[in-house]
């Protein structure tokens, strides 16, 4: 989809009267009606990412709970950037009510994905957001979706954890997730080197003890690849420029 770049959405007062179209669409002729008013209403725009979450939060509150699915399914289908903010989102807050279809889902459309921004877009949001919030329940998910035949959604593991990493992910965790980190590092595909990749510099940044307890395992040439240790080295130099700042 060409997005119309003169026409940019920064103001909460102006996505909410675009929001209300599709809105009265869903109540007046239902989901098909709202999609298409979607399409047409925010996603052929650029529009911020904060306000597209905020979009989600809406629908997920408005449109029912068995049309959810449906309501992404059909998002997904027409492959707008913007598009994987609201799925995402709306996945988000389906966690709490259904934890295992969320991680489902979000792991099937990330695996449909035919452009990068798909895989951070929703890795974020749900599993970034999932591993920070309940680690003790998605680590084991996350750990096995390590080994998924998708290299986007490797990829967007390490997007996940980067997210959860950055928020505030508690210590015990984040040595759980850079377990997960290195049991990846030695994989050649692109994808999934620059996933992983931006999780272990997010490690190295935040916590630089973490690296120095694992630095015999780091160190070791025949189990860990180049591209890895350079991505922590990365992250301890950031790490050591915020300290003197």
């Amino acid at each position: 989809m060409n997005l119309n770049t003169s026409n940019i959405v920064t103001r909460k007062s102006e996505i909410k009267i675009y929001l209300q179209d599709c809105i009265d669409a869903y109540y007046d002729k239902g989901l098909s009606a709202c999609i298409n008013q979607l399409e047409k209403q925010i996603l052929s725009k650029k529009v911020k990412f904060p306000l597209l979450g905020f979009c989600g939060h809406e629908f997920y509150k408005i449109i029912k709970n068995n049309e959810h699915i449906e309501f992404c399914d059909n998002i997904e289908k027409l492959k707008a950037e913007g598009g994987n903010v609201v799925i995402g989102i709306i996945l988000q807050d389906k966690l709490s009510e259904n934890f295992n279809q969320s991680f489902d889902k979000a792991t099937e459309y990330i695996s449909q994905a035919n452009a990068w921004y798909v895989c951070d877009i929703i890795g974020e949001r749900v599993f970034g957001y999932v591993l920070l919030t309940n680690p003790d329940k998605s680590l084991p998910i996350i750990k096995k979706l390590t080994k998924h035949p998708s290299h986007w959604v490797i990829r967007s593991l390490g997007a996940g954890i980067h997210y959860a990493i950055k928020k505030g992910l508690d210590k015990e965790h984040v040595i759980s997730a850079f377990q997960l980190l290195l049991s990846m590092s030695n994989n050649t595909d692109k994808e999934i080197k620059q996933g992983v990749g931006w999780a272990a510099k997010t490690t190295a940044k935040f916590h630089p003890d973490i690296i120095e307890q694992f630095s015999e395992e780091v160190s070791n040439h025949q189990k860990i690849a180049a591209w890895f240790r350079t991505k922590i080295k990365i992250g301890l130099e950031r790490n050591k420029y915020a300290q003197r700042n």
